[in-house]
């Protein structure tokens, strides 16, 4: 095998020069964060030492999460259960798209499917936050583009 031409080898050098120069940080979790078209996530000092997402909902939109699973969902589930080990292990490598999904075609159980987007957002909501998601400025929006853009990988830490 032949030794690389010198002016390949100084094009090559010139090349990862010009990029460990270039200051650009890279993302170590490229899908951890919200889309172009979702809100910015909010960054505390709590979210990026526990890794956790924050930013995407309101507080009072998790708080009628809560409250709707208080209503409609404690007949079959128990809140302990969305952010046990066993719920990181399954969801942590989907996105939250998945998890509104599901609970808006396939909840409640005794009447699937009978719930609004916005009650079925406000739910996500209030998952996010029992998995240590910080709240941001604006409500999470039932959009499907939106929703695929948050990384649940976070809930793992």
């Amino acid at each position: 095998m032949s030794a690389p031409s010198k002016p390949l080898s100084i094009l090559l050098a010139l090349g990862v020069a010009a990029c460990a120069s270039s200051g650009a940080a890279t993302d170590p979790m490229p899908d951890a964060g919200p889309v172009a078209d979702a809100p910015a996530p909010t960054t505390t000092a709590a979210s990026t030492a526990t890794g956790g997402g924050g930013g995407y909902f309101t507080a009072s939109q998790a708080d009628a999460g809560r409250d709707t699973f208080r209503g409609l969902c404690t007949e079959c589930h128990f809140s302990g259960e969305f952010s046990d080990e066993q719920f990181k292990f399954k969801w942590s490598r989907r996105a939250a798209d998945d998890l509104y999904d599901l609970i808006y075609t396939q909840m409640p159980e005794s009447a699937p499917g009978s719930l609004s987007p916005e009650e079925a957002v406000s739910l996500v909501s209030y998952i996010l936050r029992m998995n240590g998601f910080e709240e941001g400025s604006t409500d999470l929006a039932p959009d499907p583009a939106v929703l695929a853009g948050i990384s649940l990988r976070p809930i793992r830490n």
